[in-house]
C-alpha cells in the first residue's frame, strides 16, 4: 500500500504576530511617554525648571558615597545653599509676573549656585571616598552655572547678537573657573589643575548650548517674556438708560 503524506502549510506569521504587536505597542508607549516629557519640558516655567535643578543637586549630594557625614558642620553649607536656591525658585515661580522682570531676582539663583561651587571647593577631601572620579562633576557643575548665568543675562539677547551673548557667558565662566582653581590650591588635600579648567570650559559650552536650545524651542524662555506687561486698570461705569 502506498504511503500518503499530508503536507500542511504552516503560517509562521500568525505565531509571530502577537510578539510583534507587543513590541510595537511597547515602542508606541515609550514614544508617547518621551513626547509627553518633551512637551512638559517645553511648557515648564523657567523658575520651576531652576527649582528642579537645585533639587536634583540637593538629592544628588546625598547620594555621594562617603560625603554625607554630619560630624563636620562646614559640609552642611552646600546643602543649605541648594535648599535655599530651590525654595527661592519655587517662590519666584508662584510670583512669576513680579520675578521674571526683576534683574535682582534673576541674579539670586546664579549667586547662590556660585557660592555652592565655592563651598564645595572649600571642602577638604581627606577621609572622603567618592563613587566616581571628581573630574566627572566639573562639566556638570559648570554647565548648570552657564545655564543660570545665561538666564541672568537673558534680556541682553534682544540688544546683542547671539555670539556676544555666548561670549558673555563663557568669558566670566572661565574667569570664575580659574579663580576657583586658585582657591582650591589653598585647601588641604586639593590642588590646582588645568585639566579641571578644561573640563569646566566643556561644561560652560554645554550649558550655553542648552540655554540657546531653550530660547529657540520653549516659548516661555523667549527674552520678550521677561518684560513686565503694563496693565492699566480703568473703572468702567455701566449705566442703563430707559429709551
Amino acid at each position: 500500500m502506498p504511503t500518503i503524506r499530508l503536507q500542511t502549510n504552516r503560517n509562521t506569521s500568525v505565531r509571530q504576530t502577537p510578539k510583534s504587536s507587543v513590541g510595537l505597542s511597547a515602542l508606541f508607549v515609550i514614544k508617547g511617554f518621551f513626547l509627553a516629557c518633551l512637551r512638559r519640558l517645553r511648557d515648564i516655567k523657567p523658575w520651576t525648571l531652576l527649582a528642579v535643578l537645585f533639587a536634583m543637586h540637593f538629592f544628588g549630594a546625598f547620594l555621594l558615597k562617603g560625603y554625607l557625614t554630619f560630624r563636620h558642620l562646614e559640609r552642611l553649607v552646600p546643602f543649605f545653599v541648594l535648599a535655599l536656591g530651590c525654595v527661592f525658585c519655587l517662590w519666584a515661580s508662584r510670583h512669576d509676573s513680579k520675578a521674571k522682570g526683576s534683574t535682582f531676582m534673576r541674579a539670586v539663583p546664579v549667586g547662590l549656585y556660585a557660592f555652592f561651587i565655592v563651598a564645595m571647593s572649600h571642602q577638604p577631601f581627606k577621609g572622603v571616598s567618592l563613587p566616581v572620579s571628581g573630574n566627572a562633576f566639573h562639566p556638570v557643575l559648570y554647565a548648570c552655572f552657564a545655564f543660570l548665568w545665561g538666564w541672568f543675562r537673558l534680556p541682553s539677547v534682544q540688544t546683542r547678537s547671539l555670539l556676544r551673548f555666548v561670549l558673555g557667558i563663557l568669558i566670566p565662566g572661565i574667569l570664575f573657573a580659574l579663580s576657583d582653581e586658585w582657591h582650591q590650591s589653598w585647601v588641604p588635600g586639593r590642588s590646582c589643575s588645568l585639566l579641571d579648567v578644561f573640563l569646566d570650559v566643556i561644561g560652560l559650552c554645554i550649558g550655553s548650548a542648552g540655554l540657546l536650545a531653550f530660547l529657540q524651542w520653549a516659548p516661555l524662555w523667549h527674552p520678550s517674556r521677561l518684560e513686565k506687561p503694563v496693565q492699566e486698570w480703568t473703572n468702567v461705569k455701566v449705566s442703563a438708560r430707559s429709551p
